[in-house]
């Protein structure tokens, strides 16, 4: 009677220890989000310009997507998750557009400097 209820003990155990195991390497709810940011640029003024910031943006490693704000001349956007994105490649692309980059707002901080 003593051996099948140590063998419980045992087996309750070994399956709390293994729901405990699995739940560290797979935590519920904890999905990478994308990252995003919030870009200020100056000269952008018409259809045109918006296009050609787009292309060199698209060209950043780990673009998601873009959205571009002419009238506030601001862009928004959207990296894959777990790329490290440096704002030198956000400046580079900016500024191979011919635009000035006046400034990057990160919605999640998640990037090298």
């Amino acid at each position: 009677m003593n051996g099948i209820l140590i063998m419980k003990t045992k087996v309750s155990l070994l399956l709390v220890l293994s729901l405990m195991f699995f739940t560290f390497l797979f935590p519920v709810g904890a999905e990478e989000q994308n990252q995003k940011a919030i870009i200020k640029v100056e000269g952008l003024y018409c259809p045109f310009c918006s296009y050609g910031l787009e292309k060199q943006v698209k060209k950043i490693k780990g673009f998601q997507s873009v959205q571009i704000n002419i009238k506030e001349g601001t862009a928004e956007i959207e990296f894959k998750p777990g790329v490290k994105i440096q704002e030198k490649a956000i400046l580079t692309a900016v500024e191979d557009a011919g635009f000035d980059l006046d400034g990057v707002q990160w919605l999640k901080e998640d990037r090298e400097k």
